[in-house]
């Protein structure tokens, strides 16, 4: 075996530990990771760091910028009203709604400012419904959407970002709204289990008493500049339609481009101040996908890929099929993600998914797909995801996430094993 592939798998099991064990923060483990790459010889400095510069950095920068200037805007506060008004008396449709709103939000939107921005609405609706609407049956739905809609475009999640550049780097083009076809079709399924049982099992799994809220909820009434407001929607709108135009008519702009743009004009009209935005950025996440993208260009430069490529031609018919592939490469994912990164994680399995896919003559796209929903969909412990852990103060247990977690995740792998076999093999 080549020297340098025991090296990167070496580096890729301790890099793993550390992300289980979970000691250091995400992004010094990453980093960590990346320099063994480059200190081992495997990657040169140039090819590490210029990952810093990549064009999935720049859309996140620049979509965080725009979201952050719409928050700023008070449409927040105007979802929040929203979900007020359509909560009545009835909480299984509330909560099938937040689950709708935020699989649709989260696609522009990352996922832990999502939830970070639903949770004080949802707990202000709650403690107005005197009990009706309760933060332990709806925070759940709203991770879960979030993680779904996060993965139906390149700007909800880190995940497809990784499968973009891994494509990318094969000469495939993969547009900003690629991946929703799958999405949908998962948000579709999942919207009609909550209304016929999931909310059911939620009522009678969640059989602990509703955490109160201690905190105080401000009726402080806020002004926010119309103007502002105004140009901050138009300017994401403007950037969505680049988004879907840009693999068909203007291949030479990028999306991070377009998002960064986008950003700029935002900052210069003054509708967000420039400092505040640079302050508010998601620093850690930045350095943790640029890290890993340096990893995944190691794991495949040492030729990791092409072993386990020889290893499966190896299996015979089974180990080349399209649809033993596309569930191998979900199983995989799903159950690392449980304990390691996402965005790390689904970078070292593009890596090794799309070169493979070449290298044995079948389409790389669904094997791409199927690691992105794979790692996006791991629900079943609290540790999967920061969106998953975060909803915790709900009260729920280990073996809430187990179970329901668990289901939804389950029904989420067959839908997208069955949409990603119809729309790419069949």
């Amino acid at each position: 075996m080549n020297p340098q592939i025991v090296t990167a798998i070496i580096i890729i099991a301790i890099t793993c530990v550390l992300y289980i064990i979970d000691k250091l923060p995400v992004a010094v483990t990453t980093m960590l990771g990346l320099l063994a790459m480059v200190y081992s010889g495997i990657l040169t400095v140039n090819d590490a760091f210029t990952c810093f510069v990549n064009d999935a950095v720049l859309l996140v920068i620049g979509m965080v910028i725009i979201v952050n200037s719409l928050i700023e805007c008070g449409m927040g506060e105007k979802i929040g009203k929203f979900l007020d008004r359509i909560a009545g008396k009835n909480e299984k449709v509330f909560v099938i709604v937040v689950f709708l709103l935020s699989s649709f939000v989260s696609m522009f939107v990352t996922n832990a400012s999502l939830v970070a921005m639903f949770m004080p609405f949802i707990t202000t609706v709650a403690a107005a419904s005197k009990g009706i609407i309760t933060k332990k049956h709806t925070y759940l739905p709203l991770a879960t959407g979030g993680l779904i809609g996060g993965t139906a475009s390149l700007a909800g999640s880190t995940a497809p970002l990784y499968a973009q550049q891994a494509l990318n780097e094969a000469g495939i083009t993969m547009g900003f709204f690629d991946t929703f076809p799958v999405a949908i079709c998962i948000i579709a399924v999942l919207s009609i289990c909550y209304w016929l049982f999931l909310y059911d099992l939620e009522v009678k799994w969640f059989d602990f008493p509703e955490v109160s809220d201690k905190t105080e909820v401000s009726k402080e009434v806020k002004t926010f500049d119309k103007r502002k407001e105004i140009i901050s929607i138009a300017v994401l709108l403007i950037c969505i339609v680049l988004f879907i135009l840009q693999p068909y008519f203007m291949k030479s702009w990028s999306l991070g481009l377009i998002a960064i743009t986008g950003a700029l004009i935002l900052i210069i009209v003054k509708c967000i101040d420039g400092k505040k935005a640079l302050r508010n950025m998601c620093w850690p996440a930045l350095v943790t996908l640029a890290g890993a993208l340096g990893i995944a260009k190691g794991f495949q430069k040492a030729g990791v890929g092409d072993l386990v490529c020889n290893w499966l031609e190896g299996m015979g018919t089974v180990g080349t099929s399209p649809l033993f592939l596309i569930a191998l490469f979900m199983v995989v994912g799903y159950v690392l993600s449980l304990f390691m990164s996402n965005g790390a994680l689904t970078s070292m399995l593009v890596s090794v998914a799309v070169p493979l896919a070449i290298n044995i003559g079948i389409n790389p796209i669904p094997l791409a797909f199927a690691c992105v929903f794979g790692v996006s969909l791991a629900m079943a412990t609290p540790s999967a995801t920061t969106t998953i852990t975060m909803v915790q103060v709900a009260g729920y247990r280990f073996k809430d996430y187990f179970r329901f977690g668990g289901l939804l995740g389950v029904i989420g792998l067959v839908v997208t094993w069955v949409a990603l076999v119809v729309f790419y093999v069949i």
